[in-house]
């Protein structure tokens, strides 16, 4: 990865099986030098539920390996909305971004959750896991398709639990 700064803008959409969809637009300044980066995304974000927030998020990521296929991450996500505000800490001590063709990879991020809503006064604590493909085009265009399963640990609770994920971004 070169070292230096780069931009990105990107749009996501979530489909929960629980009939939620949620959308999620930004833009992401990040920071890249050898294994490490560093990032701040700000955004909107539109749900079928709770209707709209705004989103900032702080990341960053080590990676293990010099290719960047085995690393960790964590992402503070700081949610501000009309009768809640929250923070949400994810980290994947462990993730997988596997090079399976030219500009394809499959990934895999398991994680821990741990979220306070200042609203409510209370943490929620979950784990999960996503697995997706990116694909990587001309002029800094990518495309991923995940799927994603929340609330490992309540096997049996299936409501909104489940979800796939269509993100398109574009780097500058």
């Amino acid at each position: 990865m070169p070292d230096g700064i780069g931009y990105s803008a990107s749009c996501s959409n979530y489909w929960y099986n629980n009939g939620v969809n949620t959308t999620l637009i930004g833009l992401e300044s990040k920071f890249s030098s050898d294994r490490l980066s560093a990032a701040i995304f700000n955004g909107i974000a539109l749900d079928t539920k709770s209707g709209g927030s705004m989103v900032i998020d702080l990341k960053a990521g080590y990676n293990y390996d010099k290719n960047g296929i085995v690393g960790q991450n964590l992402r503070i996500r700081n949610n501000f909305a009309e009768g809640s505000v929250s923070t949400q800490f994810r980290y994947s001590p462990c993730t997988l971004n596997v090079p399976v063709a030219e500009n394809t990879t499959v990934y895999l991020n398991p994680h821990g959750v741990a979220k306070y809503n200042y609203t409510k006064k209370e943490w929620d604590t979950s784990v999960g896991a996503f697995l997706g493909v990116t694909q990587k085009f001309k002029k800094g265009v990518s495309v991923s398709l995940e799927g994603q399963r929340y609330n490992i640990q309540n096997p049996n609770e299936n409501d909104g639990n489940w979800g796939v994920n269509f993100i398109i971004s574009k780097k500058f």
